[in-house]
């Protein structure tokens, strides 16, 4: 039997960073998005949701929220703060299983009620991941770990499911990408555009972009093979998972040091622990206490004496008898479910029928069983609107967005594991997707018209801080990323208009 019972504390405690990244990036823009003030107020969602939603528990498993029963601003900012500090908890090993439950739900919550603007894969693969945690073992901290400590092992049951999530994300994302990518993976050029059309490009996206088009090119056969036949090497023997994480780990790392997409790399490193066993963390250790003590005599015998000694023994093993039945019944729900989900994104109609409808109805709105389908095609020109206003008609100034490409000298920011939702939810804006955006949009134009001072966070500066503007326009540029000549001259990007303004949105605000 391969021993996991500590890989399962390292584990909770990457997740327990995850979590805290992720409340804490919530802390600071969610009443922004959706307070009485922000894009898409979320009690004006309650106001309509009770006409169509009239009991509590009807509601409830509609909308899964605490904010169902709590209402006011600074809700959106106490709860993602408790989440944090909760996560702190998890980092730490205290509380057991009720803690990774908690923050299940305390997420649950916040992105429920963030909406349009939280609908990523990355949070589901969060609440996916730490409802498979409270599987886990719910003994033993980082001290215990470093220490060699006995500690109760996982259910096999549990660590096959954390695999099968992590097989799942890799491995729908690339039949994503060959059913999509025709025109971008399939003839080797998706890189050659991703790093300057992502959602909020990033200062090493645009470093990596000055690389030769065969670097590109070897990118895209090098994320085919990790996301196909090296995802296979998950399920296989010891040796083989050694190699998958080898080389899923840097694959992992180069992404999020050229791209801003918040804490969802960290997540799946996280997620590839499940691969390891005890013995590796123990050769890992070894490897590190060798290269930074001077070996001393006899200091080899000494370690292994005492992992012989802090060997767990057969009582904390199978110390979580009881926990396998939860387990075993998780799974024969999540994997049928799973799979239908995946046929319903590549094979819609083989999973047809109103009573399938109905059962998905019951565990969609707990975002805890998904598909995963990362950059299935890539924008092959980024087109950025940039909003304008006036307050003389005459004279029009732009609006420049946090994080977001705008003034050419302007560097691609790297926001590390936060994640900015407004500018990177409106960077879709221009892919025409008509009524899906309409509140938000509406919404942004009267508080920009009317109220300002609501979205100052969001934005760089406010060009018309005394007067406010009389009119908004939105003007469409394409953006590309400039070379390193262009750099010399000061221009990180480069861009040019396209077509003429928008026809402009006359300000009208009602007296106070």
């Amino acid at each position: 039997m391969s021993d996991r019972g500590r890989v399962v504390v390292l584990f909770r405690a990457g997740l327990g960073l995850v979590f805290l990244a992720a409340f804490l990036s919530l802390a600071v823009q969610l009443r922004d998005l959706v307070g009485t003030r922000g894009l898409l107020p979320w009690v004006e969602f309650l106001a309509r949701l009770g006409s169509t939603h009239a009991g509590l528990l009807d509601r409830l498993l509609a909308f899964p929220t605490l904010f169902l029963f709590i209402h006011g601003d600074a809700a959106f900012l106490i709860v993602p703060l408790l989440g944090a500090l909760i996560s702190i908890l998890l980092v730490l090993g205290i509380g057991g299983r009720a803690v990774p439950f908690v923050l299940w739900f305390l997420y649950l919550s916040c992105i429920t009620a963030g909406r349009d603007f939280f609908y990523y894969q990355w949070d589901n693969l969060l609440m996916e991941t730490s409802l498979l945690a409270i599987l886990l073992p719910g003994q033993g901290t980082l001290l215990d770990l470093a220490r060699g400590r006995p500690l109760p092992e996982p259910q096999p049951i549990a660590i096959f499911l954390v695999k099968w999530l992590l097989f799942r994300l890799l491995f729908e994302s690339g039949l994503a990408k060959i059913e999509a990518g025709k025109d971008t993976w399939l003839n080797l050029t998706a890189m050659t555009y991703y790093y300057e059309t992502a959602p909020l490009p990033s200062w090493g996206g645009w470093l990596v972009q000055q690389f030769p088009l065969w670097f590109h090119q070897l990118s895209v056969f090098f994320t085919f093979f990790v996301e196909m036949p090296l995802a296979v090497l998950i399920f296989l023997p010891r040796r083989f998972r050694l190699l998958f994480f080898a080389i899923h780990l840097p694959f992992q790392l180069s992404i999020g040091l050229t791209s801003n997409y918040g804490f969802f790399n960290l997540l799946s490193i996280v997620l590839s622990l499940s691969c390891l066993e005890d013995r590796d963390l123990d050769a890992a250790f070894g490897l590190a206490d060798r290269l930074l003590r001077p070996r001393r005599p006899g200091a080899a015998e000494a370690q292994t004496a005492v992992a012989e000694s802090a060997a767990p023994p057969a009582g904390v093993r199978r110390g979580i008898l009881l926990a396998r039945v939860p387990g075993w019944a998780l799974a024969l729900l999540l994997v049928p479910a799973s799979t239908v989900e995946a046929l319903g994104y590549f094979a819609p109609s083989m999973v047809q029928g109103q009573g399938l409808a109905r059962l998905r109805g019951l565990y969609l709105p707990f975002r805890s069983i998904n598909v995963y389908h990362l950059f299935p095609g890539i924008l092959r020109e980024r087109i950025v609107a940039e909003i304008e206003g006036t307050s003389d008609g005459a004279e029009w100034r732009p609006y420049h967005l946090r994080y977001a490409p705008g003034d050419p000298r302007d560097p691609p920011p790297t926001t590390f594991l936060h994640n900015p939702r407004f500018p990177f939810h409106y960077s879709f804006w221009t892919l025409g997707r008509g009524r899906r955006d309409e509140e938000y949009i509406g919404n942004l134009a009267r508080r920009l018209c009317c109220d300002p001072g609501a979205l100052a966070p969001l934005f760089k500066d406010d060009p018309f801080p005394a007067t406010g503007p009389r009119a908004l326009r939105i003007v469409y540029y394409r953006y590309r990323f400039g070379r390193r000549a262009d750099l010399a001259l000061g221009n990180y990007w480069l861009r040019e208009q396209v077509g003429g303004p928008t026809r402009p949105y006359t300000c009208s605000c009602a007296p106070p």
